[in-house]
C-alpha cells in the first residue's frame, strides 16, 4: 500500500493513474474538502472559483484530451486577454499587443528591440528582471513586464531566479514582436490561445470528476504531524491514526513534509530558505453586463488586484441569467494581511473604469500560492528532496516538489510517476519470485529492494 499526501490535482490524480496501474494508495487530506486551489463555492446562485482563475490548457494534446475527457461537459474558447496598460486595455501578451498602441509608442518599442538584438557585447542574464531586458530590451520590459511581475512577487526581479523563466516564460519570435510594431495583429502563448471549461460546477468540477474515477480510501481532516520511517516501511502519524506504508508520496509543501520528519537545525536552516506567495481571491457577484474579456493583467501597483477574471464568460452557468460572477486575485508575500480586501478590490474597478453593481462578495485566503524561486531556492529543494527520498518520501506536485506548474504539468508529472512507480512493483514482483515464495525471510527485504530501485530511477532523473 502506498501513502498519497495531499488531495489537490496532484494527489488525486496520482491516485487515479495509480489505480489504472492496479496500484492501491491512501489519500491523506489535511482539510475538510479536496482541491487545493482547485475548489469552487456556490453564493445565492453565483459560482466562484475560490483559489483563483484556472483554466485547462496544455500544448500536449494527450494530456488534454485525458483531462477533458475526465472533467465531462466543457466549453472551448479562443483566449481574450487583455493588460490594463496606461488606462487602455491592450491585448495579451504585451508584446503581441503592441499593435494597438499608438504610432510613436511602436516605433519607440521597435527601435529599442532593434538596437538590443543587434547588441554586440552582452552578458548572460543572471536573474528574472536581467533575462527581462536582454530577451525584450528596455521598452517592453518597463512598460509592462518589470511593473507586473514586481507586482505578482512583492520583490525585487533582481532576486527572482531563472529557474523561473524556463518553466513559464516562453521566448517571444523575433517575428510577432516585429510585425505587431509595424501594426499587424499577432498571437502569443499560442499553447493557452485555445482553453476550456467545465460547463457546469466551476473548476471544481475536475476535481469531483477525478474523486469520482478512484476507489482510494481518502481521509479528510487529517493533516500529517509527523512520519518515521526504516528500512522496511513509512510510518504516518496523525491526531486520528498511525498507519505504515511502503512508500509515500508526499505533495504538501516540501518544507512542511521534511520539518514532520526532523526538526533538527539542518533542517529547519534549510526548509526556512523556501519562500512562498500568499493569494487573497475576492469574488464578487455582479448585475447586469460585463465586458467581453475573460481576464485582465492590472500591471498598475494603485490597484491592488493583479489579474480580474470574469468566470460568467467561461462557463454561462456560473452565474444567474442577467448577472456575472467576477474574481480578483491578489498576490501577497505569506506574512503580508490584506486588510479591507473587497473593498480595496472595488475601488481598483472603478479606477479601471468599471463602476459594477454588486450584489454578492465574499474573500478568501490561501497561504500557499506561488512558489518564490529565489537564489537560495534550488540548494535548499535538492537538499530537502534528497532528505525525503532517503527516507521512501517522493516529493510530487507544485508544492510538494516545489515545481510552478501549470494543471497539465502536474497531470503529466502525476502519470509518469505512477509509471515508474508501476514498473518498480513490477521489478519488485520479479525478485519475489526468482527468490521463491518459501523462504519467508526473503519477503521483509521486498519494500527495501523496491526502495533502492526509487532511488536509483529518481536519481537517474527518471522520476518525473
Amino acid at each position: 500500500m502506498i501513502a498519497i499526501i495531499g488531495g489537490g490535482l496532484a494527489g488525486l490524480s496520482l491516485s487515479y493513474f495509480l489505480e489504472n496501474s492496479k496500484i492501491k494508495a491512501e489519500i491523506f487530506e489535511a482539510e475538510k474538502r479536496l482541491g487545493g486551489l482547485m475548489k469552487s463555492e456556490v453564493i445565492d446562485g453565483f459560482t466562484f472559483d475560490s483559489g483563483g482563475s484556472h483554466i485547462i490548457f496544455s500544448n500536449n494534446g494527450k494530456i488534454l484530451r485525458e483531462m477533458i475527457e475526465i472533467t465531462g461537459n466543457v466549453v472551448m474558447h479562443l483566449r481574450r486577454t487583455y493588460i490594463y496598460y496606461e488606462g487602455k486595455y491592450v491585448k495579451y501578451p504585451f508584446e503581441n499587443g503592441i499593435y494597438m498602441l499608438p504610432e510613436s509608442e511602436r516605433f519607440k518599442i521597435l527601435w529599442d528591440f532593434v538596437e538590443n538584438l543587434i547588441k554586440k557585447e552582452r552578458k548572460p542574464p543572471e536573474n528574472l528582471l536581467e533575462w527581462f531586458y536582454a530577451v525584450f530590451g528596455k521598452e517592453i520590459t518597463e512598460r509592462y513586464l518589470k511593473p507586473y511581475n514586481e507586482k505578482l512577487w512583492g520583490r525585487d526581479l533582481a532576486d527572482i531566479s531563472l529557474e523561473w523563466v524556463k518553466n513559464r516564460v516562453p521566448n517571444p519570435p523575433i517575428v510577432d514582436i516585429l510585425k505587431s510594431c509595424v501594426g499587424i495583429p499577432t498571437e502569443g502563448y499560442k499553447h493557452q490561445l485555445r482553453f476550456y471549461y467545465p460547463l457546469k460546477g466551476g473548476i471544481e468540477t475536475l476535481i469531483r470528476r477525478l474523486n469520482d474515477n478512484i476507489n482510494a480510501k481518502i481521509n479528510l481532516s487529517q493533516k500529517v504531524k509527523r512520519i518515521e520511517s526504516d528500512e522496511d516501511r513509512v510510518i504516518i502519524k496523525t491526531k486520528k491514526v498511525e498507519k505504515e506504508y511502503e512508500f509515500v508520496i508526499s505533495t504538501a509543501p516540501l518544507h512542511e513534509i521534511a520539518l514532520a520528519f526532523d526538526d533538527s537545525k539542518e533542517i529547519r536552516r534549510e526548509a526556512n530558505k523556501l519562500e512562498v506567495n500568499s493569494l487573497t481571491v475576492v469574488g464578487l457577484g455582479i448585475k447586469g453586463e460585463i465586458p467581453d474579456f475573460h481576464w485582465i493583467y492590472v500591471p498598475n501597483k494603485e490597484i491592488i488586484f493583479h489579474r480580474l477574471a470574469f468566470l460568467s464568460n467561461y462557463s454561462p452557468f456560473m452565474s444567474p441569467e442577467g448577472y456575472a460572477s467576477v474574481i480578483a486575485e491578489i498576490s501577497h508575500k505569506a506574512d503580508e494581511k490584506i486588510r479591507d480586501p473587497i473593498e480595496k478590490v472595488i475601488d481598483g474597478l472603478y479606477e479601471m473604469g468599471f463602476d459594477f453593481d454588486v450584489v454578492v462578495d465574499k474573500s478568501w485566503e490561501w497561504k500557499y500560492a506561488y512558489v518564490v524561486y529565489d537564489h537560495k531556492c534550488s540548494k535548499a529543494v535538492k537538499k530537502l528532496k534528497d532528505f525525503l527520498i532517503e527516507r521512501k518520501v517522493i516529493p510530487h506536485g507544485r508544492f510538494g516538489g516545489w515545481d510552478y506548474l501549470n494543471m497539465d504539468g502536474v497531470w503529466e508529472k502525476s502519470k509518469k510517476l505512477a509509471e515508474v512507480i508501476k514498473r518498480v512493483q513490477d521489478t519488485n514482483e520479479r525478485i519475489a519470485r526468482r527468490s521463491g515464495s518459501k523462504d519467508r525471510g526473503e519477503s521483509g527485504n521486498r519494500c527495501k529492494d523496491e526502495e533502492d530501485i526509487v532511488i536509483k530511477i529518481i536519481r537517474a532523473k527518471d522520476l518525473p
